[in-house]
């Protein structure tokens, strides 16, 4: 199987932005790469069963499991999604399929029961139902999507989970100026390129590339995480996150964030633990960026692509 041209602008900018090692994992070849052939990964959701007896009952089923070190309720499987689709455990909202790295913006949040959280581009509802067993159902969980069909999706999934939260479809980015200073933490996972799906098989996300299209991504994504700061308390933290590498949807966007608010803002180190990760960009097309950007991580190949900032909003 030969797979699809890169584009050469976007290969010469994945170049300059990853580490060799990950690069080697995402330049195109004519047969698929280890990481082409990667495992399901599923989450145990602890809202509808036990977690130890659903780990139970999958593995009396014949399923093997394998424990991911740096999130105790996730596992990877050799099982397609469409073997886990028909287990009695997933209509029952017991598990849910859901990419390793979408788990790490919400483990990066950290959101603690009785608290009230904002969850700014929630659909499909994955990361919201994270938080809600996190949350352990209590507190205050607002979850708002634009997109009507994608809105419908997330009620869906939320509903067959049993994560409890207020759904919204309303524009994000227009959201927070309303509710201002409401959330003590707010995650705002933002619609963009999707470079991070390229060495998934994600082929759309590839043949639909264009540094036009990063461009416009990226002046909605200064929208929505100027939205999601307004709607957050003094003190309060916020997790912004693309499974994107542009720097111009990811670095960009906070420096912008830092210009704006200027000494109300800072970036802080993600306490929990990353796996293939590296250090943001402290630099793009020779501009110097603010040095606190750096404690934002890249998460690199064999894992899906993806960034996640934490950010607080000083007192």
């Amino acid at each position: 199987m030969t797979s699809l041209p890169f584009h050469p602008l976007l290969l010469e900018r994945l170049r300059e932005i990853l580490p060799a090692e990950s690069l080697a994992l995402i330049e195109p070849r004519d047969a698929p790469s280890p990481s082409q052939t990667s495992t399901i990964s599923l989450r145990l959701n602890p809202l509808r069963a036990p977690t130890w007896a659903t780990l139970d009952q999958l593995r009396a089923m014949g399923l093997a499991l394998t424990p991911v070190e740096w999130c105790e309720l996730a596992f990877t499987t050799a099982s397609t999604v469409r073997e886990l689709q028909q287990l009695p455990q997933h209509a029952a909202g017991a598990f849910h399929i859901q990419s390793l790295s979408s788990m790490l913006p919400a483990l990066a949040l950290d959101a603690q029961p009785g608290e009230s959280v904002l969850d700014l581009c929630a659909a499909p509802g994955g990361k919201t139902s994270q938080i809600a067993a996190m949350m352990k159902n209590t507190g205050r969980l607002v979850a708002i999507d634009s997109s009507r069909p994608r809105f419908y999706r997330l009620r869906e999934v939320l509903r067959v989970l049993g994560a409890q939260a207020e759904t919204l479809c309303a524009h994000g980015e227009r959201w927070g100026r309303g509710h201002p200073m409401q959330f003590d933490r707010v995650l705002v996972d933002v619609p963009c390129s999707g470079e991070g799906r390229i060495h998934v098989g994600d082929s759309a996300a590839l043949a639909d590339w264009s540094l036009a299209k990063v461009r416009r991504l990226a002046s909605l994504q200064k929208s929505l995480l100027h939205s999601a700061i307004d709607a957050l308390r003094p003190g309060g933290k916020l997790v912004y996150s693309t499974c994107t590498f542009a720097p111009e949807e990811n670095e960009l966007v906070l420096q912008r964030s830092l210009d704006r608010y200027k000494d109300r803002l800072e970036i802080i180190p993600i306490t929990h633990p990353l796996p293939t990760s590296c250090c943001a960009l402290t630099s793009w097309n020779g501009d110097a960026l603010h040095p606190s950007i750096a404690n934002a991580r890249r998460i690199l190949p064999p894992l899906e692509g993806f960034f996640v900032a934490l950010i607080r909003k000083k007192s």
